[in-house]
Parts: C-alpha cells; structure tokens; sequence
C-alpha cells in the first residue's frame, strides 16, 4: 500500500543512483553497439569483397544494410523514450512532473 503512494516524482528523486547508473550504461550500449554492428558488417562485407563471389558479395551487403539499420534504431531507442517521457512530462498533471525527473536521472536527452 505505501508504494501505491508514491508520485513519480519521489520514486525518481529516491532511486537516482540507480537511475543515473542506468542511464551512464544505456549510453554506452548506444554507443558501443551501434559502432561494433557497423564494424563487423564492414568486416563481412571486405571477406566477401575479396572472396570475389558475386553471390557472396550480395548477401554481405544485404546483411550489412540490415546491421546499420539495427545500428541506427539501437541509437535513437533511448531518445525516442525520452521524447515520449518528456511529452508525458508536459500534460501539466503533477504525477506527469515526476517522468521529467526520471528523464533527466537517466540521461534519456534528445
């Protein structure tokens, strides 16, 4: 019942460690994975380049479209979540204040 009480607000001002942690590690992942599926895609795409088979060449490319369009969402997810969090923010309703202090204890900017 005592959880049931608690605005956003005070749940995101009291878990902000936690929250600040969470956001430090969700932009590392934002980073690092968008530049490793480019990486490998690229390295699959010279294997084939230099195993001159045109059908391999198709597919690496192909696979590699794939992976920077993986790259790309995998980047702009969290800025995504913290454009809906700050629209919620914005309804005016003090709950809905409470989703801008997660947002920025996550470091989920646009």
């Amino acid at each position: 019942m005592f959880l049931m009480n608690l605005s956003p607000a005070t749940v995101c001002t009291e878990l902000k460690p936690v929250l600040n942690l969470i956001g430090m590690v969700i932009t590392a992942v934002k980073i690092v994975i968008p530049i490793l599926l480019i990486l490998f895609g690229m390295l699959d795409v010279g294997k084939s380049v230099v195993a001159s088979k045109p059908e391999e060449i198709s597919k690496s490319i192909k696979s590699f479209a794939f992976r920077a369009i993986a790259a790309v969402l995998i980047f702009f997810i969290p800025a995504i979540v913290g454009l809906i969090m700050q629209t919620v923010a914005e309804t005016g309703d003090q709950d809905a204040k409470g989703w801008e202090t997660c947002k920025d204890n996550l470091y989920l900017n646009f």
